[in-house]
């Protein structure tokens, strides 16, 4: 992957379904979850969105604490 490319991946930004089919859990799971704070999102007017790299950070940070 060139550099270029690798820096649009880490800048991704995903919405809900996304989210929910990349971590492999439901819609209303995912909307819990961003609804309680225990995943990094944003809203952008009602509607939820995840950046990638912020989301891979969290992933690692998840991972670590096991």
């Amino acid at each position: 992957m060139s550099d270029q490319n690798a820096a649009r991946s880490a800048s991704t930004i995903m919405n809900v379904r996304e989210l929910a089919t990349y971590l492999r859990l439901s819609e209303a799971k995912v909307y819990r979850m961003a609804n309680s704070g225990s995943v990094p999102g944003f809203r952008v007017g009602k509607s939820w969105r995840f950046k990638k790299d912020m989301i891979d950070d969290w992933i690692q940070r998840q991972v670590k604490s096991i």
